[in-house]
């Protein structure tokens, strides 16, 4: 049974897949506990609405194919299969075990800029763009920042971030 709703493909965002189908939130939920920060009413009024479900499934380690299949089943909508992405660009999170070997020049916490219910894309893209070359910036978000990662390497940063830990997630930025 196809619905009157929007169709829910990998370019979905998030916000937007919650407000027309709510009875998905728990089925999102049970493909990565990463999801369950969607809880948080800020985060959910900042972060979801600039991720992508393609972005989502990145950041919590799911094939995006069954996840998008999943909630179409249960939004009554028809599977897309198995080749829907061809061609679309991989997001690459990229996890290292170390700090980068550049002097950081600059230091944000997007915390609190998230937490008053903003998005830190502007605060992080104006350091950047201060860098000169082979400097680093490092930012220091909750969640890995999939969105800004993407947006960063597309402007021909290099971008790396260490595994989370205890719910921080330091990202390094180096401009080459």
């Amino acid at each position: 049974m196809i619905t009157n709703k929007s169709d829910i493909t990998p370019d979905t965002k998030v916000a937007d897949l919650l407000n027309e189908f709510p009875q998905l939130e728990e089925l999102l939920g049970h493909f990565s506990p990463a999801f369950a920060a969607l809880k948080n009413p800020v985060l959910r009024k900042t972060v979801a609405k600039v991720t992508s479900l393609q972005q989502a499934a990145k950041v919590g380690g799911v094939s995006i194919v069954e996840m998008i299949n999943a909630l179409r089943e249960k939004a009554g909508q028809l599977p897309l299969g198995d080749s829907f992405c061809p061609g679309r660009e991989e997001i690459h999170i990229p996890f290292s075990e170390k700090t980068p070997p550049a002097t950081i020049t600059y230091m944000l916490d997007v915390r609190p800029i998230i937490e008053a219910g903003n998005h830190p894309k502007d605060q992080v893209l104006d350091l950047a763009n201060k860098l000169n070359q082979g400097d680093c910036m490092e930012f220091i978000s909750s969640f890995p920042p999939t969105p800004l990662i993407d947006l960063l390497q597309k402007k021909g940063f290099s971008v790396t971030m260490l595994a989370p830990d205890k719910s921080v997630v330091r990202t390094f930025v180096v401009k080459k």
